[in-house]
């Protein structure tokens, strides 16, 4: 005859499974979390384009690093700069003002970049008897991209007085802020100075003048947050500068500087551009 378990020891012992399963559930999911990385990219693309771009890295990093990486597309800038501030990207790329800003509040520290600088200028047309310096603009219209865009804030922070403002005339796509300027809808414009030259051509050459050129900034990097160890970010920088860091990123290079090479980088090179978005809504100081 076998001898019976009392009812109170199988009690006992099933409440000791569920505690060593619950602690050792809770412990699996905290490596998987530690272990789980946000990479974030600003939504100017569509879900579809920017899965494109930006997956390829994501796949490339979870391979190179035995770390899972997964790209997450915001839907709208708010979303973005709302999470951005909360701290829930582990890696972002983005441009100049927004790196600086995440070094600054954040920890983060931008491993590779695009090659080169990032130049803007503020024009208007030529003719225009009212407008001959950049703050002579204080209260018209300027075509450009809607903050934060670079360019937007660059122009915004040549403007101390928050009530001497430019209108910001919201147009989408460099060529059609140059076009609508010409056409006359604003009096001023926000336009890349690699661009300008482009614009400035043909029928229109000589139509407009420059009132104010930016001093060069970096261009977009590839930040890490505080979460990712100093190690896997090491990796990070070197993975996306080796050969098969060229295919993963070429989406990436292709769209956004046609098929440029990115460098490694630091956190001198990005010192101080935070200040470009005291003016944008949850960053200022």
């Amino acid at each position: 005859m076998r001898a019976s378990i009392p009812p109170q020891l199988i009690l006992t012992l099933l409440k000791f499974a569920a505690a060593i399963a619950i602690v050792l559930g809770l412990s699996w999911s905290q490596i998987c979390v530690a272990d789980s990385y946000v990479f974030a990219a600003p939504p100017s693309e569509s879900a579809g384009v920017a899965k494109k771009l930006f997956n390829p890295i994501a796949d490339h990093l979870t391979k190179a690093t035995g770390r899972r990486f997964t790209y997450r597309h915001s839907p709208n800038w708010l979303s973005y700069m709302r999470d951005m501030r909360a701290g829930r990207f582990d890696l972002v790329f983005d441009g100049p003002h927004f790196v600086s800003w995440r070094i600054s509040e954040l920890g983060h520290t931008p491993l590779v970049r695009l090659q080169g600088t990032l130049e803007f200028v503020i024009v208007a047309r030529d003719n225009d008897e009212i407008v001959f310096d950049v703050k002579d603009l204080a209260g018209h219209k300027v075509c450009t991209h809607a903050p934060p865009d670079l360019g937007t804030v660059i122009m915004q922070s040549e403007f101390k007085n928050p009530v001497r403002q430019p209108q910001i005339f919201e147009v989408n796509g460099f060529d059609n802020i140059f076009a609508a300027l010409v056409l006359g809808r604003c009096r001023g414009a926000v336009i890349p100075f690699a661009s300008y030259a482009a614009f400035n051509s043909g029928d229109v050459k000589g139509s407009t003048r420059i009132l104010y050129l930016s001093e060069p900034l970096p261009r977009e990097a590839i930040s890490a947050g505080p979460r990712i160890p100093l190690d896997i970010q090491g990796v990070i920088r070197a993975t996306l500068l080796s050969p098969l860091g060229l295919i993963a990123t070429q989406g990436l290079r292709e769209g956004y500087a046609d098929g440029g090479q990115l460098v490694a980088t630091d956190k001198a090179e990005y010192q101080g551009f935070a200040s470009l978005l005291n003016n944008v809504y949850g960053f200022s100081r």
